[in-house]
């Protein structure tokens, strides 16, 4: 019995070795690992001359969700929240223009309406309407911004935590802009823990060294995230107000209420506008629902989906 466990102390010890002298490569293998869990496969497609990156699940027949990640997200974003969703629906989660895996364009224009018009073109070159589509913060935005633009492809809508409305209460985030701050861009490699504190209350699970190598690819791509922050705050920026009462697909909304990026109190704005919609605010839950709570939220999705 000593030696077998002699032997597992050994193997745990030449993988830990490995894992540190390869922190890449193992995180990929991680990520691998966890889209497999959820059954999701990593594809990607050009579509004008740009790859677009994505990962997709489920049956081809199955009815289709289309999720969009946050500012500074990717397609991963969604991946454990997908695991029990790609059972009944197929899922797609793209890396939008300009983040995770996609190309950066110094001279493109990143604001959402730009944004929304190159989502048209991926969903015309994939055949991907009708779809039920959702997303989280600025995915949210850009997703009801879709929905109001082409209303006759979108079956439903979930907004978690999204962008767009301008909140009784000013979120933290607000108040650190008006300073002239940015609490969504790390400003060093030791900024990465500030930054998940910041938009989780609860914080997802990230295995070392996993943490590292998002840590030091997070901090990689703030030069360019600051740039896109400003395209989609400056004078292209369009509020959702003047729109949601226009959308009359059926709607969810879920927000957790300590989201210290997007206050909840934008939902007081969103409901007289959105009769129809469901509300849920998340109890012990920030800005990101989906990862600090995959299994709950999916599961208040799959309800709503189930009504329709």
């Amino acid at each position: 019995m000593k030696k077998i466990g002699l032997f597992s102390l050994l193997v745990l010890a030449c993988l830990v070795a490995l894992m540190a002298i390869f922190p890449e490569d193992t995180t990929r293998l991680m990520f691998a690992a966890e889209r497999q869990r959820s059954g999701l496969e990593l594809k990607s497609a050009v579509v004008d001359g740009e790859t677009w990156h994505y990962l997709e699940g489920g049956s081809p027949e199955a009815p289709l969700l289309v999720l969009l990640h946050g500012f500074g997200g990717d397609k991963d974003h969604w991946t454990r929240f997908s695991r029990t969703l790609v059972q009944d629906y197929r899922v797609i989660a793209p890396d939008l223009p300009g983040f995770g895996d996609s190309a950066r364009h110094a001279d493109w224009d990143y604001s959402l309406t730009a944004q929304r018009d190159r989502l048209a073109g991926f969903v015309a070159a994939l055949e991907l309407s009708p779809l039920h589509i959702g997303g989280n913060s600025m995915g949210g935005h850009l997703s009801a911004l879709y929905t109001h633009a082409h209303p006759e492809q979108v079956l439903s809508l979930v907004l978690l935590n999204n962008g767009g409305i301008d909140s009784p209460q000013p979120s933290d985030m607000f108040l650190a802009v008006g300073r002239g701050e940015n609490p969504l861009v790390m400003s060093s490699l030791d900024d990465f823990d500030r930054l998940v504190a910041f938009a989780s209350y609860k914080k997802p699970f990230i295995p070392w060294p996993a943490k590292g190598v998002l840590a030091k690819k997070t901090f990689e791509q703030a030069e360019f995230n600051r740039y896109i922050f400003t395209a989609l705050k400056d004078e292209r920026y369009v509020p959702l107000e003047p729109l949601l009462g226009d959308i009359e697909r059926p709607v969810l909304i879920i927000w957790g209420e300590f989201d210290r990026v997007l206050d909840v109190s934008s939902i007081d704005v969103m409901e007289p506008l959105l009769p129809q919609a469901k509300v849920i605010v998340m109890q012990d839950t920030g800005h990101l629902p989906m990862l600090e709570r995959p299994v709950d939220t999916a599961e208040h999705y799959l309800e709503f989906l189930s009504e329709r």
